[in-house]
């Protein structure tokens, strides 16, 4: 008799003790995966069990799902630690199910209802397109608009997703990030792009004297006024709505750009930099301070080499290693002054005026 396969004795996923062919095959499963973790994290069923067990038919009467199917997705996303099945038909709670609730900091939860958008999922399915022209799918899938343009235009649910996932993954990175570099030496701190303000508030939490500028477009902005309200530093932000594809606004001492720059083409970042560049005008003390990923040479993991080809495909971004950071400064005004180790999977690339 053939001995199990640990497959079949359910070592966990993507574990070392797997056989290097079945961890090339959960490799390929895991858009399934992703795919399920999106239904039951926009269902909310890790809310519905935040009191404690209940069965999947519960679940599906609370849901207005098919109870059957239900199951079957349940069971998968127990399969992979996401929710647990007990021996009396119940589902539980799981350390990692944890961060599909609403109401945790640091929740995934609009996070996975956003990786299963149509136009981000279908991307994938064409990425072949992407390899063999060197252009992104994503307007394609679009009619033609950047995400963004489609997010204002086109898809309100997911504009609302899509900013309250990228506040619910600043809840955790922003604490850690205002305290790993010292902001406090510039007066005025100008957040470009900084949707509802989570990072600046931030800033501004470590450093009572230093005052904000919070811009970025309405969609983005809106609901800044009560983040900065509950975090005590609504008194010390202007809030500006606008593109930094058409200005950038001046008096400020630093311009951060947190997760920006990944979402443009080379040539689309100098247009901002340069956009950057002449708001600070002459003030050489003046700072730009891109906080992104830094992608190490060679073969060392790095979340943002994966999230390169999500960005490529979906609407031209790229993620860059310090040499192409370099190269992006110093063709849009700016000398590479030092790149500062963050919160991952970020670093803080300084760039002073040239």
């Amino acid at each position: 008799m053939n001995e199990p396969s640990p497959m079949a004795l359910g070592t966990a996923p993507f574990s070392d003790d797997r056989p290097d062919q079945e961890q090339i095959l959960l490799m390929l499963a895991g858009k399934w995966i992703s795919g399920v973790i999106h239904v039951v994290a926009r269902l909310g069923i890790a809310d519905l069990l935040a009191d404690g067990p209940r069965t999947s038919d519960d679940l599906a009467e609370a849901t207005g799902a098919h109870a059957p199917t239900l199951y079957r997705f349940l069971r998968a996303s127990a399969a992979v630690g996401v929710f647990a099945e007990r021996p009396d038909g119940r589902f539980e709670l799981t350390p990692k199910a944890e961060y599909l609730r609403s109401d945790v900091p640091g929740s995934m939860r609009n996070l996975a209802y956003f990786y299963g958008e149509t136009t981000v999922w279908n991307c994938w399915g064409h990425v072949m397109d992407t390899v063999r022209t060197g252009e992104a799918v994503g307007p394609k899938l679009r009619g033609g608009k950047t995400w963004f343009q489609y997010l204002e235009q086109d898809a309100p649910e997911f504009a609302e997703v899509f900013h309250a996932s990228m506040t619910a993954l600043n809840d955790a990175r922003a604490p850690r990030i205002a305290d790993s570099f010292d902001f406090g030496r510039f007066p005025v701190v100008a957040d470009i792009g900084g949707g509802q303000g989570q990072m600046l508030s931030a800033i501004l939490r470590r450093h009572p004297s230093v005052r904000g500028i919070l811009y970025d477009i309405p969609t983005a902005i809106k609901g800044a006024g009560e983040l900065l309200e509950r975090e005590g530093v609504a008194d010390r932000v202007h809030c500006e709505e606008g593109s930094f594809f058409e200005r950038i606004p001046g008096g400020a001492d630093a311009y951060v750009l947190k997760a920006i720059m990944h979402d443009w083409s080379d040539a689309e970042c100098k247009g901002i930099l340069r956009r950057v560049r002449k708001a600070i005008g002459d003030r050489a003390d003046a700072r730009l301070l891109i906080i992104d990923g830094v992608l190490p040479e060679l073969n060392e993991w790095h979340y943002s080499k994966l999230m390169d080809i999500a960005m490529l495909v979906n609407d031209k971004g790229a993620e860059r290693t310090a040499a192409d950071w370099r190269r992006l400064l110093e063709a849009s005004g700016f000398e590479l002054a030092a790149i500062h180790p963050t919160a991952p999977p970020h670093g803080i690339v300084e760039g002073k005026p040239a």
